[in-house]
């Protein structure tokens, strides 16, 4: 885990080096064990604040292959680096035992193909001395950001927003559409106008000036042949899984935690990372917010010791601001109790794991019930031949979707039309619209819980990793029949089937589950006000 910045541009060297230095401060919460930049060629200078993971030495950063000609600095986990180390050895010399410099001489050997080797979490920049080039790259799933903006022909690059905002004019990019509909910037467009995201399987290269951007991973591009046998498929997916999490967990230099929440997703992931402590959040507010039981009797199941968090409505005050700044860009009401989940866990641990995927993956939201049974009547015999009756009394399933998922309830229909298109694009991935459903959400609404997980972390200096999107279970998750996801009315429902085989079935088989929302309605009354104003 680190963060990245840098500068493609005309400038003097000795400015440019001053100039991303001054970046790297900025982000310094990301990578307190060491620092490095470099003024490579005549135009660039990209540099890193290194938090040490897999390798404790320290290191000459940014990393450059043996003849100079290519140098990286980068951010993330690759999880698999060994076994593509393994290929190069023979090749190519090797200065350090981390994972930073498999990715550099892979890239010597494959060109941007070796993003195709790559199982991790990373965002990435490799300069080309040779072309003048700069290569950006996120990771197929999204879990590492990075922001750039291309101002008067100069590239600036951060792995967060507030690293940037000195070099170019700063105005608040209000009219952000993934914002207004779903409030919370989850694509290409941020809240400042002039930066942008990469997006999840995206690369840019910048050259002469120009920047374009290239996608190299698709989930609809990556599908699968599989089994339509259950039990064939909860075997494959029982070992997967295994396999994602314990990737994950083995050759740690440090101890790990799960955070838990009493839900299948989490409780699942805990019993196979086998964590040397569990952290919840607690609070004792009734049935809809109170799920302490559930993450207890986890504990007692897996003798894991629990650590109990009892975030106060007067913490969330006094941290607002903190938050608000941590963040960048608006998030969801989870993102106070994630705060002080990880603020007590970074007092003794350094790499977390978390639950987040599942309910995208494998049909987990209650609203997916809606579309999913709609499309039930067009399997009915009597309703083979009226297929355009159907569609013309239900509407398309992402006209549908679009007023599902549109938060704006103050919307002239610019939004709702904004979402189909949106879902239009999406739809016409899956001819299955529980699949259809799933990969929007995949790329719009879960790519807010990546970034605020990743800032968030990345503010205590910890590292956060998701097992459940391994994007071979993302892979899998997608090419298999929906029906095993839904079935009669169960959400989720092969994976909970897998569950059942590590959790007790209390857990597994949940229908009550709440997650980590903070009572932000309770605490400042909205319910009995009604509708509440976005911009208050």
């Amino acid at each position: 885990m680190c963060g990245i910045a840098g500068i493609v541009s005309e400038w003097p060297k000795a400015s440019l080096g001053q100039l991303v230095g001054d970046m790297l401060t900025v982000t310094r919460h990301r990578g307190p064990d060491q620092r490095g930049h470099a003024v490579i060629g005549e135009s660039a200078c990209i540099g890193m604040n290194r938090l040490s993971i897999v390798d404790n030495q320290k290191h000459e950063i940014p990393y450059f292959n043996e003849d100079g000609t290519l140098a990286l600095v980068f951010n993330g986990e690759l999880f698999n680096y060994r076994d593509v180390k393994a290929n190069l050895k023979q090749k190519h010399l090797f200065k350090t035992n981390g994972d930073s410099e498999v990715v550099l001489h892979a890239f010597e050997e494959k060109g941007i193909d070796c993003l195709q080797d790559f199982n991790g979490m990373f965002a990435f920049a490799l300069y080309d001395l040779k072309n003048h080039r700069l290569y950006l790259v996120r990771d197929r799933i999204g879990k590492k950001n990075i922001f750039y903006s291309v101002y008067q022909d100069s590239l600036y690059f951060s792995s967060e927003i507030r690293a940037i905002l000195d070099f170019v004019p700063i105005a608040l990019n209000w009219q952000c559409r993934p914002y207004q509909a779903f409030e919370f910037c989850c694509d290409e467009e941020t809240m400042f106008e002039g930066v942008y995201s990469l997006k999840p399987g995206e690369y840019l290269i910048f050259e002469n000036g120009k920047a374009s951007k290239h996608s190299y991973w698709k989930i609809w591009e990556d599908l699968i042949e599989l089994p339509d046998d259950q039990a064939a498929l909860e075997r494959q997916l029982a070992e997967l899984i295994e396999d994602a999490v314990l990737l994950r967990s083995r050759g740690l230099e440090h101890a790990h935690c799960c955070l838990v929440s009493g839900g299948v997703d989490s409780s699942l992931m805990a019993a196979i990372a086998k964590p040397q402590a569990l952290y919840t959040a607690h609070y004792p507010l009734g049935s809809e917010f109170d799920e302490l039981s559930y993450a207890q009797l986890l504990s007692e199941y897996l003798k894991i010791p629990l650590r109990v968090v009892r975030p106060r409505r007067e913490e969330f005050l006094s941290t607002r601001d903190i938050l608000i700044s941590i963040l960048e860009q608006p998030a969801t009401w989870t993102s106070f109790t994630l705060y002080r989940l990880v603020e007590e866990a970074t007092k003794e641990f350094k790499v977390i794991f978390s639950g987040e995927g599942p309910d995208e993956l494998f049909g987990g939201y209650a609203r997916y019930l809606l579309l999913f049974n709609d499309e039930q009547i067009y399997t009915y015999e009597a309703m083979q031949m009226y297929s355009y009756l159907i569609q013309k009394y239900y509407g398309k399933p992402e006209e549908r979707y679009a007023r599902l998922i549109n938060r704006n309830d103050q919307d002239d229909g610019t939004l709702h039309d904004y979402l189909v298109e949106l879902g239009s694009y999406y739809f016409s991935k899956s001819s299955d619209v529980l699949h259809a459903m799933g990969i929007m959400d995949f790329y719009t609404t879960m790519q807010i819980l990546l970034q605020m997980s990743d800032k968030i972390c990345m503010a205590f200096s910890s590292e956060n990793r998701h097992p459940f999107l391994d994007y071979r279970l993302v892979q899998f998750a997608f090419s298999m029949p929906s029906k095993y996801k839904i079935n009669h009315g169960i959400t989720k429902h092969i994976f909970k089937k897998v569950a059942a085989k590590f959790v007790p079935e209390e857990i597994a088989f949940r229908k009550d589950k709440r997650g980590f929302s903070a009572p932000v309605n309770l605490w400042f009354r909205w319910a009995e006000k009604g509708n509440y104003d976005r911009n208050t």
